[in-house]
């Protein structure tokens, strides 16, 4: 199977997506700067990076394996192991310190309850269809891409016609316009961001004028549903996973724990915060330096996270194959 940290423009996109997403969630606090702290608040856009990534490096990464439909759920596995023993740390993390949370005595939030269908609904990608909330709410995100596993590894891949796989990209693509009840958790909100992913495979493997002219189509439906922003730096994404191959290993590294560091940034702000105040760390006056700090703590946690839970799972994974690999 490809290996797809081969494609570097692919590692750095993802590295600077969750930097982005970071300092949205950081970058809140920064009172003295509002100018600086609404820049910021434009980092939230990384999930649609993330999903055009996805779109682009599964369908890149299946066909590369032979892969067909029939082996669904052998995709699920080797997805199974790649994303969810980080994710199931992280819920594990989340829980226990929420319930640390509830027994200081300064704690003025609600008290955390304990409830194992919530624990389920988790474990399985289903809150979104459940009545309950989010235990971290960056993990919305997880259930958007899981619901697109589960599309892409069954349908997509149903037949290797051309024409079906451009009516089911258009197809997919003018879901978003349904109006879903609480289509922001749901995959179809976002499948022309997806459907974009995908179909800028045929162009990265040939880049020729007609391979340009369903990622453009499709990358307008973004720009009508999600605003002119999105679409220019949707542009730009996709402009540089072909074409941007400089090597820079920073941002290489940066990619690497991207998938810890969206998943853990929460965390370790929380745990952070909670730290200054206890250390009389509070009044310090530089909120740039405190973004600082707070970023290097969140960025060294998910280095670590990353070579004890994430790292191990990514190998184990890449053990198991679809098919014999194309010449």
């Amino acid at each position: 199977m490809s290996n797809d940290n081969k494609i570097v423009s692919i590692q750095y996109l993802r590295g600077l997506a969750a930097l982005g997403v970071v300092l949205c969630h950081y970058g809140s606090d920064l009172t003295a700067y509002p100018k600086l702290s609404s820049f910021f608040n434009f980092g939230q856009s990384g999930i649609f990076v993330f999903f055009l990534i996805s779109g682009f490096i599964i369908v890149y990464s299946l066909n590369r394996s032979n892969y067909e439909s029939k082996q669904f759920f052998k995709f699920l596995l080797k997805r199974s192991i790649r994303i969810d023993p980080s994710y199931f740390v992280a819920i594990l993390l989340t829980i226990v310190l929420l319930e640390f949370l509830a027994f200081l005595p300064s704690f003025n939030g609600h008290r955390f309850v304990f409830i194992p269908g919530q624990l389920i609904a988790h474990i399985f990608y289903a809150v979104p269809f459940t009545k309950y909330p989010f235990y971290n709410h960056v993990f919305w995100t997880l259930s958007v891409e899981f619901q697109f596993y589960l599309l892409i590894g069954i349908l997509y891949f149903l037949s290797d016609n051309r024409i079906f796989k451009f009516t089911f990209l258009v197809l997919f693509s003018l879901t978003c316009l349904i109006p879903f009840s609480n289509s922001y958790y749901l995959v179809f909100n976002y499948a022309p961001i997806f459907a974009a992913g995908i179909s800028l495979v045929n162009f990265y493997q040939k880049r020729s004028l007609s391979n340009t002219i369903l990622p453009l189509l499709l990358l307008c439906l973004v720009e009508y549903k999600f605003g002119l922003p999105i679409f220019i730096l949707l542009i730009f994404t996709s402009m540089a996973i072909p074409f941007f191959k400089i090597v820079i290993k920073p941002l290489k590294q940066l990619g690497d724990i991207s998938y810890s560091l969206y998943l853990t940034h929460p965390l370790v702000l929380i745990v952070f915060l909670g730290l200054a105040k206890r250390l009389g760390l509070g009044t310090i006056n530089n909120q740039l330096l405190a973004l600082f700090l707070e970023i290097t703590v969140a960025v060294l946690f998910a280095y670590l996270f990353y070579r004890i839970i994430e790292k191990p799972s990514s190998d184990l994974s890449k053990r198991f194959f679809y098919n014999k690999k194309r010449d």
